[in-house]
């Protein structure tokens, strides 16, 4: 998802700027049934963005087997079929993406296609992680859409989204009455901004 632009828009760049100026892309990965936020990575709409991605997804899922086989949602994004092979073998996934045509900005047409495995064709949607990046959008002004909040750095983008991540993850509660860091045994309790602020890492 295109989330922005850094300093000026693609349009406005001249020759001599600076290469992190321009469109910025967020590429975002939930969990479906708990709507854990697995991880994001932020930059150019290039492989190396979507590799960092799925780098730090892999790292945060349990490995699959043929027998317990992971199920990935996308939209038509074809860096995904490249990169995801490199992640995980064929027989262990089943990979599937959603595209979306349209015309004049008017949404004409769904095509749901298998990619890897055999997905069943009722569960390929990409709904959940739209509307979680929807609520991204309205939660954080620098993600709107031709608004004159954009961020000016990459830092205060990519730091803005990590506070957002952790108050998603661990401070909001689902109707089920627990966050989802608690769907996951990421944690037991609910935390709050005071333990958020004040809570110390030791390395």
């Amino acid at each position: 998802m295109k989330y922005g632009s850094l300093s000026k828009k693609n349009k406005n760049l001249q020759i001599n700027d600076p290469e992190e100026y321009g469109d910025c892309w967020t590429y975002t990965c939930f969990k479906r049934d708990s709507g854990l936020i697995l991880s994001f990575e932020s930059g150019k709409k290039i492989l190396g963005t979507c590799e960092g991605m799925l780098d730090l997804f892999f790292d945060r899922m349990v490995l699959p087997s043929p027998e317990k086989k992971i199920s990935i949602h996308i939209d038509g994004n074809s860096q995904y079929t490249i990169c995801l092979p490199k992640l995980y073998c064929e027989p262990c996934m089943n990979y599937d993406q959603v595209i979306k045509v349209k015309k004049r900005n008017k949404l004409v047409c769904v095509i749901r296609e298998k990619i890897f495995g055999n997905p069943d064709i009722s569960s390929i949607s990409t709904s959940i992680v739209e509307g979680y990046n929807n609520k991204i959008r309205q939660r954080l002004s620098r993600f709107g859409r031709k608004t004159a909040s954009f961020s000016k750095i990459v830092r205060g983008y990519i730091t803005a989204l990590n506070i957002f991540q952790f108050v998603h993850n661990f401070i909001d509660i689902k109707q089920s009455r627990q966050s989802p860091a608690m769907l996951e045994s990421i944690t037991d309790h609910q935390w709050n901004w005071t333990k958020f602020l004040t809570y110390h890492v030791q390395l």
